[in-house]
């Protein structure tokens, strides 16, 4: 047996993993990987209007020292199978030069550490001119005519990367500049929710001075969020932290809930399991084919917590977009997928069902017919249709009563069906303010003082009538006004 040396040809190799499937954000977001792993409070990512256009990626971090670069630089420097430091989000040693050299021809890092500062660049151009691994070291003066430089010199510590010649971008768009915008903005939705746990805990990430906001995809701070119980699956010794949550009803989110939670085309798309390496967002978005994406079930999501130390059961690739679900542990999740979507399609039942214990008043009622098909019937005992009954003659009552019944019976039910299902239909506004809620209830009581109907025996059915129960502030505020319709 005989043994050779086969050095992988370096122009090929590098322009074969360019080829690894990385999107723009998703390359970004695996560059700010880094900058998580070192400990950065703050990223910059600058990309001015340039008709040669280039980003800069900087960060407060740690740093590195002129021999900690040189190897950080050098593809695979790391083995995917060794231990790794609590906050690391890496694992393949391949992630910074893959993912920038994905998107551009050359990449230039300066580091500063220990009050100095080192720089080397990958040029695809000049391996291929010198047809090896040549990486390249700038020298100080070099160094100075990088662009914003000044800014990782005033830092006591950080990394500068510079990302430059966007060749992959720029065959596809007559107008570079405009296309990367449109990229950033993508990648500015993007990094929000891959790292809204981060930014949750204080990391600041700008792009062009403007700072990002988390979007968190689960709502926990809105009041009608349903968080299940947390429950932990052992695999290979170590912890799987799994909890389901429930996202409140559409008519119940403004306009920036449902921006976080991936806009009202994609609620349906993006319900599923949210799977989190180190606080990082890896996967969402998916059932894992344990289950199928329905229309009542679009309000149900799962955090799925994973050590690092699991990376290979899950099987998590370089991008640090895609995983598979272990067989070990698919058993154990079927209860928190039953759990989410029956909580899901409760929520959609309960604004339609009847009721039967008087705590709602709903503006639509549901009634089981014997051939086990239902109606709808607009609710009679609403306060204010008792008030227009007061104020109305008999044929004046008939009328009323010939138009609602005309209203149940003509729903368009095949078409809300559809608008349901294509998510076009138009969101009902629970944004209303509340003191224009105050001055409706306002105007009742008022009308009712005038007919002697009873305002404190009205006032309790106002407040549990839709849309005013959906308020709970405004029982309180009444407290305040007045006390006459409190005992």
């Amino acid at each position: 047996m005989r043994e050779r040396e086969s050095v992988p040809f370096a122009p090929n190799l590098v322009e074969s993993m360019r080829s690894l499937g990385y999107s723009f954000k998703t390359a970004i977001a695996d560059l700010i990987d880094n900058s998580v792993g070192a400990c950065a409070k703050q990223i910059d990512l600058i990309m001015p209007p340039s008709d040669d256009p280039y980003l800069i990626i900087l960060d407060d971090g740690y740093g590195m020292t002129n021999k900690e670069l040189e190897e950080a630089l050098q593809f695979g420097s790391k083995n995917p199978l060794e231990e790794r430091a609590k906050e690391d989000l890496g694992r393949f040693g391949l992630g910074m030069k893959s993912a920038s050299l994905s998107q551009c021809r050359k990449l230039t890092v300066v580091s500063k550490k220990n009050n100095e500062l080192s720089c080397f660049s990958w040029d695809i151009d000049y391996i291929n001119e010198k047809q090896n691994w040549v990486l390249i070291e700038y020298d100080k003066e070099e160094i100075d005519k990088l662009p914003s430089i000044e800014k990782l010199k005033k830092q006591d510590h950080g990394t500068y990367l510079l990302l430059q010649s966007f060749d992959r971008v720029s065959v596809s768009t007559q107008n570079l500049c405009n296309t990367l915008n449109s990229y950033m903005s993508e990648t500015i939705d993007h990094l929000a929710l891959i790292f809204h746990r981060f930014i949750e805990n204080g990391l600041k990430i700008y792009v062009n001075n403007n700072l990002i906001e988390g979007r968190d995809p689960f709502l926990r701070k809105h009041h009608a969020t349903q968080a299940l119980k947390e429950i932990e699956v052992k695999a290979d010794g170590y912890s799987i932290r799994v909890r389901p949550f429930i996202l409140p009803h559409i008519n119940k989110l403004s306009n920036e809930d449902i921006k976080k939670v991936g806009g009202r085309e994609d609620l349906k798309n993006n319900q599923g399991f949210y799977i989190y390496r180190n606080s990082r967002l890896i996967i969402y978005g998916t059932w894992f084919r344990l289950y199928r994406k329905e229309e009542l079930s679009k309000l149900a999501r799962v955090i799925v917590d994973i050590p690092k130390e699991l990376d290979y059961m899950w099987s998590i690739d370089v991008k640090k977009s895609s995983a598979n679900l272990p067989d070990v542990i698919k058993s154990k999740l079927y209860s928190c997928i039953d759990l989410s979507v029956y909580g899901s399609k409760r929520v959609h039942e309960y604004r339609g069902r009847k009721t039967l214990d008087n705590e709602v008043n709903y503006v639509w009622d549901r009634f089981e017919n014997r051939e086990k098909t239902f109606d709808y019937r607009i609710n009679r005992d609403l306060p204010q249709l008792k008030i227009l009954e007061k104020q109305l003659e008999p044929k004046q009552l008939t009328m009323l009563n010939n138009i609602l019944t005309l209203i149940e019976e003509s729903i368009p039910n095949n078409q809300i069906y559809l608008d349901t299902a294509n998510n076009v239909y138009n969101k009902v506004n629970i944004d209303s303010d509340l003191d224009e809620l105050i001055s409706q209830i306002n105007d009742m009581l008022n009308l009712a003082g005038e007919m002697n109907i009873d305002k404190k025996e009205l006032l309790k059915n106002i407040l549990k009538t839709e849309p005013y129960v959906n308020y709970k502030e405004l029982e309180e505020k009444f407290k305040e006004m007045s006390d006459e319709y409190y005992d």
